[in-house]
């Protein structure tokens, strides 16, 4: 008998349930707080923050999504077949080092691109100098972000010079906020304003083919002012925020993670549990070992700290999270059973094991834990 390899490899024992309701229900909350005109573009970059680019895709096309943002030029091709009637916008900016054929590709889909510099103005027409095709170009201002952005000196050259090159067009001018998700808004607004500065001196808001925008979820949430012709949604359409005590709308967890009990120990008073002995039984304990660690993204700060959910009772992990196996402690809950499902990453925002409570453990932001859900497990579609 043949040993048959699997092409893409699946642990169908991991599962990912993907919630299409709830996406549909928080793309429907985000647009209240919007002007009826007011695009939206659902940032879906990360492989979906996590949860799988292409399953994102389609459920959110079932409801109003102008744009698609995504991270990088190979984000965008692997998503054109499936986006629709929506465009597709590429955030990093185009660079020398893209190959000539990702540039035609964006031109012939009519993928918008991000540029921020004159070579990179030079490389696109160099492209596509034999092609009637158009690139549809946004450019990024830097008003305080300190990252991708261009001055407004520069950004106002870049402007003049798309209008002399016949295979560009300018599509959109936009920038992003630095502190948008924190309570104080003070160099948020600093920020609005060196936009608005520039924006008025080059007449940006009377361009009706020009689309401006600003707002990522936390801007979108906290900073109306901000939200020009389109907004750029992601965390918030995952069902999360940096700063749950600020939501003006309901937004519900889009995703639960969940893996099977695959071996149950009984450990006696005293006896070490796990790498470095770092977890004695104080008791008499039932561990149950599940199949997931921190090559799992299931990190080892989570050690003797974090809790997974069995049935409607939360576990305490035990021991040291390991490469591919984690512990834990299910001895006051009756009837746990080998083949058993617990949840990893529950979708209730109070739980034990939720998104926030994970990135709090471990210091981090939400967007951080669902980005590093491991790819290898299935993803369910309910």
């Amino acid at each position: 008998m043949e040993l048959q390899v699997i092409n893409q490899y699946t642990r169908d024992d991991q599962k990912i349930h993907i919630y299409s309701q709830a996406f549909l229900n928080n793309l429907k909350a985000v647009k209240t707080l919007c002007k009826p005109e007011t695009k939206l573009c659902a940032v879906i970059k990360a492989n979906g923050y996590g949860h799988g680019i292409r399953e994102i895709v389609k459920i959110l096309k079932q409801g109003q999504v102008d744009f698609f943002a995504v991270a990088n030029v190979y984000e965008a091709a692997y998503i054109a077949d499936i986006v629709g009637e929506a465009k597709i916008l590429v955030l990093e900016p185009v660079h020398t080092s893209y190959s000539p054929e990702a540039v035609r590709l964006c031109a012939a889909k009519g993928i918008h691109c991000a540029i921020v510099d004159v070579e990179a103005l030079k490389f696109v027409q160099d492209c596509l100098k034999d092609s009637n095709d158009i690139l549809n170009v946004h450019i990024k201002v830097e008003t305080g972000m300190g990252r991708c952005g261009i001055d407004a000196k520069k950004a106002a050259q870049l402007i003049k010079k798309i209008q002399t090159l016949k295979n560009l067009r300018l599509a959109g001018v936009y920038t992003h906020f630095s502190t948008a998700a924190e309570k104080n808004l003070t160099y948020a607004e600093y920020q609005l304003q060196n936009f608005q500065t520039f924006l008025s001196s080059q007449s940006l808001l009377a361009c009706k083919d020009v689309i401006i925008h600003s707002a990522n979820s936390a801007a979108m949430l906290n900073m109306p002012q901000a939200h020009f012709d389109m907004v750029r949604c992601g965390i918030a359409l995952f069902g999360w925020v940096e700063h749950p005590d600020l939501l003006k709308i309901k937004l519900e967890p889009a995703m639960k993670f969940e893996v099977p009990v695959v071996q149950l120990n009984h450990y006696k008073k005293g006896q070490p549990i796990g790498y470095g002995r770092t977890f004695s039984a104080w008791r008499d304990i039932v561990g149950a070992i599940v199949p997931i660690g921190y090559a799992d993204n299931y990190w080892r700060v989570y050690s003797n700290n974090a809790f997974m959910k069995v049935g409607d009772k939360f576990a305490q992990v035990i021991g040291r999270v390991s490469m591919d196996k984690t512990i834990i402690d299910v001895t006051d809950i009756p009837d746990v059973k080998v083949g058993q499902y617990v949840t990893v990453i529950d979708n209730d925002p109070q739980s034990l094991c939720s998104v926030y409570r994970q990135a709090e453990m471990a210091d981090t932001i939400c967007h951080e834990v669902l980005t590093s859900l491991p790819a290898r497990a299935l993803r369910i579609i309910h």
